[in-house]
């Protein structure tokens, strides 16, 4: 199956770009003569676009997705799973309460709520669907993506799965208005991974060097995994038992604290990308103990894993017969790109400008959009289901300290594995 879906294979009605992402998910629809449409969560108080990657299973039997599953997930912490995204592909079922679940068919039930959103923003079925994976992704997790979309009501003659930063890719040359041609690297940092692509060319036509490359355990989470270090250098002691309580036992009021100090956590990461202090008092320990973290301690906390994503990228530059000087501009997407230190870094160790991205966590689903448009690579094809030609990166083990990360909400054996494991 080819990558280059220009031509006589242009969609004529609605199509779907769908980024299945760890921590959130998107869905884009483009028509034509018009804008690219997100669809947005019903429940979210702020019309988000982009929905939470978290089932819960309620007591009638129904699993609600979105925000309905992150509203329910203190009252119902054991029915509750987020991040399910690093298991994709593996046999071990998730408990939610009395049921066992896949994770394939957690993920069925993201992407059939995403097309639900779809049809009710645009009451006309897809010609054409695009769905995105890590580029470390081999054949059989893109095999049981299809199947999932399947599940997910998608008929599986209209739906392809691309790699992430090839669809990153897309977005930045087309919705950048690139006219002429430059050398882009697409740096994605997302919720669990990172992926990255080297391109040549302009928003009419470009090629994609290789095999893009990428990081299975660097992320958000990985992110939010360093604050939980810096929240335990302050208070060790009010950490621990809080770790030992959610280890010992299966009360859900200690599960509902540690996914209450994971959300902590995060929040510090978000505010600290746009604020130099954020101080929070943290009420889910004992006792309660009011934190401060500055942008700076964020930034020495996450150094050493930004480093890991541009030595990649430098690999993988190295690997095209390429350096940093040979670029005209790298463009950093991802949720996680929002993080300040990231374009700094970037530019610190490249020299190169560093785009700065209005929304990017649409930025995948938006060039996957454009893919299933028929807007894609021109001059070479880049296989949408499978990398046999040109494998990627192999992924690499998990690292103990961010299997480690206090998520709560994942399966009592991972919480156990956090306990004992995890340098907080």
């Amino acid at each position: 199956m080819s990558g280059d879906m220009s031509g006589d294979r242009q969609a004529t009605g609605p199509v779907y770009g769908i980024d299945f992402g760890t921590w959130t998910s998107a869905l884009v629809v483009l028509r034509p003569g018009h804008p690219p449409l997100p669809v947005r969560d019903p429940v979210s108080p702020y019309g988000a676009t982009s929905v939470r990657s978290a089932v819960c299973l309620l007591p009638d039997g129904s699993l609600v997705v979105g925000q309905a599953a992150q509203n329910s997930r203190l009252q119902r912490p054991e029915r509750f799973r987020a991040e399910f995204k690093r298991e994709f592909g593996e046999t071990s079922p998730h408990q939610l309460g009395e049921r066992r679940f896949t994770t394939e068919q957690l993920t069925t039930a993201v992407l059939a709520f995403l097309v639900e959103q779809a049809r009710t923003a645009v009451d006309a079925a897809p010609s054409r669907v695009v769905i995105t994976v890590p580029a470390t992704w081999e054949g059989h997790r893109r095999e049981l993506m299809l199947t999932a979309a399947g599940a997910a009501g998608l008929p599986p003659d209209i739906v392809e799965v691309h790699s992430e930063p090839v669809a990153a890719t897309v977005y930045a040359l087309h919705d950048h208005g690139m006219d002429r041609e430059r050398t882009v690297l697409v740096y994605d940092l997302g919720g669990g991974t990172f992926d990255l692509a080297v391109a040549q060319g302009n928003k009419d036509g470009f090629a994609v060097l290789g095999s893009p490359g990428g990081l299975s355990d660097v992320g958000g989470l990985a992110i939010d995994q360093a604050v939980l270090g810096l929240v335990r250098e302050r208070c060790p002691d009010a950490v621990d038992a809080l770790r030992q309580a959610a280890a010992e036992s299966d009360d859900p009021a200690a599960l509902r604290r540690a996914i209450l100090l994971a959300e902590a956590c995060t929040t510090f990461k978000q505010q600290l990308s746009v604020s130099s202090e954020h101080s929070d008092l943290l009420t889910m320990l004992d006792p309660p103990t009011e934190v401060t973290l500055t942008r700076a301690d964020l930034r020495d906390a996450v150094r050493p894993l930004l480093a890991e994503t541009v030595e990649e990228c430098e690999r993988v530059l190295r690997a095209h017969g390429l350096a940093w000087d040979d670029l005209d501009l790298i463009v950093p997407v991802g949720g996680s790109s929002r993080l300040p230190m990231v374009g700094d870094l970037l530019f610190e160790r490249s020299g190169r400008t560093v785009l700065t991205v209005s929304e990017p966590e649409l930025a995948v689903a938006t060039g996957a959009a454009w893919l299933a448009r028929g807007i894609g690579p021109t001059r070479v094809a880049t296989a949408p289901l499978s990398l046999k030609d040109s494998p990627p990166v192999p992924p690499r083990p998990l690292p103990v300290k961010v299997k480690a990360l206090l998520a709560a909400g994942l399966t009592d054996e991972m919480v156990r594995e956090a306990a004992r494991h995890a340098r907080i």
